[in-house]
């Protein structure tokens, strides 16, 4: 009987050390978080990294495309991820951290189709939209009956086909648009914001794997409030210029 109960012993150590492990992992999304010559910058980065300093951890954030980070924040262990939205569907999914950052999304066309009118989700439903793969903003509308959904994994390809006419609508943070169209050096004028979706507004967050060790993820949320409390959140969210 020694053997398995040793073999029993040892995969609950393994499992526990997994569990007060920490990986940090988010994607490229600015102004929420980017590598930028090798530095990890932006506003929910920033607030991940004064948490990090509030809890006396070290840890280095992985940028991954979106499907991958989530992926590992589902199955991972000690795995935290940022900038995440917080929906019903996702709820028992995570142990949930605190917010992070102001979000805001919306539809957007182009400006010269003016036969679009979108202000219900009903007027959306016809239309062709691009998405974002394994995107909280994908999920969402295909619980709400979207059939025409057109998903990339990146946002850059949206803009691209919204420019040449092979999507009707994109579905976008407000503030994210505004460094995409400058990165890809296309006039704001070309794209109009139609109408925002407030179900997927508020704020985006943190959080972890759901069998994370709770001491781990108590402690980060003390660290997100204390940060709250000193200050040291608001310096980070006047340094960026959020449009929601």
């Amino acid at each position: 009987m020694k053997f398995p109960i040793i073999a029993g012993l040892c995969l609950l150590l393994s499992f526990a050390a997994r569990a007060d492990t920490l990986e940090i992992v988010t994607e490229q999304l600015p102004p929420f978080n980017y590598l930028e010559d090798g530095v990890a910058k932006g506003m929910g980065t920033e607030v991940v990294q004064a948490v990090l300093k509030e809890t006396g951890r070290e840890a280095q954030i992985q940028f991954l495309p979106w499907a991958r980070s989530y992926q590992m924040a589902l199955k991972t262990p000690g795995t935290l991820i940022f900038s995440i939205l917080r929906t019903d569907e996702r709820e028992e999914k995570f142990k949930w951290v605190g917010e992070i950052a102001p979000y805001g999304v919306s539809f957007y066309h182009l400006a010269e189709n003016t036969e679009i009118n979108v202000r219900t989700l009903e007027d959306a439903k016809p239309l062709s939209v691009g998405v974002y793969l394994g995107d909280a903003k994908a999920e969402y509308l295909a619980q709400k009956g979207f059939q025409n959904l057109s998903q990339v994994e990146d946002d850059r390809f949206n803009l691209r086909k919204l420019l040449l006419g092979r999507i009707d609508l994109m579905v976008i943070d407000d503030s994210v648009i505004v460094e995409l169209l400058r990165s890809e050096g296309v006039d704001p004028a070309l794209v109009r914001r139609t109408m925002p979706i407030s179900d997927l507004s508020g704020h985006a967050y943190m959080a972890f794997n759901k069998d994370t060790a709770q001491d781990l993820v108590d402690s980060f949320r003390k660290g997100l409030e204390q940060i709250k409390l000193n200050g040291t959140y608001d310096r980070i969210i006047g340094n960026y210029l959020l449009i929601n």
